[in-house]
């Protein structure tokens, strides 16, 4: 489905210092070439980010970002959304994090904020086409508290949050204990663990998770290269999830390029016997941004294999940060 989306950054002193604003506007279309399916999507928002400081030392940093959606003949919507024509109120982050406790060594963070696991957890990849391994639990940011911190060599969160991601939903109890330990991600080489476990809710009720994951990433000049494995079990059922990214960005960070490999396997057990069911995909895309906040972007993913089930789907977007 292509995309558009219109940006620009604000610096102007309206919060006091330390703090900096934009609006968000994007437009994005999505042609799934197997269904023969236009749909678009629409958005805006505010991206607002204040750090909060005493005389002698920071106080703690607020992150706000709300945004309205608009779907227009989106099949198979988000569960938020009443139908593929749909607007709604959406937060991507929405959080506070008190960080004078002890240098940055031990913060404590409550609000919506993305859940600590794996590559996704390190990469703002919030209202961009390239995204990396969020599907494989159904959701990317959730409400709760979470302690995290930069220690000698090691960055680290941990995480409770409610399990029903963009609103605050109590049916069937969800809850999500996730958490990611890792290097120091100012090096060339990083890696992480992490682990995801609870009852995450969904269209059709509660779907419950359990999962490790290792990630690791290198970058080298202009090139960045990413991979993860991860598996556990989801509603029951055996899962192993492996993904791959090499990504080139210009000298100037005008313009990157991105290839991925995606494959997960799942273990099916129905009246005694069991079947494994496998999907992977290879996904190639491009980003151009201008020095005034304007990019433009496109995505192709397709089947690695005749027997994935994934669709052959091509999306543009554009946007504009003001």
């Amino acid at each position: 489905m292509p995309n558009i989306a219109f940006a620009s950054q604000n610096n102007v002193n309206l919060l006091g210092e330390n703090s900096r604003w934009s609006f968000d506007i994007a437009t994005r279309g999505t042609r799934n070439i197997d269904q023969k399916n236009n749909a678009f999507m629409h958005v805006i928002g505010l991206d607002l980010h204040k750090v909060f400081s005493a005389k002698t030392n920071d106080i703690g940093t607020l992150t706000f970002q709300p945004y309205v959606v608009k779907l227009n003949n989106v099949k198979n919507p988000p569960f938020i959304f009443d139908d593929g024509n749909d607007t709604q109120l959406t937060w991507r982050i929405a959080n506070f994090n008190y960080t004078a406790l002890a240098q940055g060594k031990f913060n404590i963070r409550a609000g919506h904020f993305e859940i600590p696991f794996g590559l996704e957890y390190q990469i703002d990849t919030n209202g961009t086409l390239r995204q990396l391994t969020t599907s494989d639990r159904g959701i990317k940011a959730d409400w709760g508290v979470s302690i995290n911190g930069i220690l000698p060599n090691v960055e680290y969160e941990i995480a409770i949050t409610r399990g029903s991601g963009n609103e605050i939903e109590s049916a069937g109890n969800p809850y999500v204990f996730s958490g990611r330990v890792g290097s120091d991600t100012t090096k060339n080489f990083t890696s992480g663990f992490s682990w995801f476990t609870g009852d995450v809710l969904v269209k059709n009720g509660i779907v419950k998770h359990k999962k490790i994951a290792f990630d690791a990433s290198y970058y080298y000049f202009q090139w960045q290269f990413m991979v993860e494995a991860s598996a556990g079990k989801q509603a029951n059922n055996s899962t192993q999830n492996t993904f791959a990214e090499v990504m080139w960005k210009s000298p100037q960070e005008t313009f990157l390029s991105y290839w991925q490999l995606g494959y997960k396997n799942t273990s099916i057990s129905e009246n005694n016997l069991e079947r494994n069911v496998s999907n992977s995909y290879w996904v190639t895309g491009i980003k151009w941004q201008s020095i005034n906040g304007f990019n433009v972007s496109a995505q192709y993913k397709d089947k690695l294999s005749n027997s994935s089930s994934q669709d052959s789907i091509l999306s543009i977007q554009l946007r504009y940060r003001i």
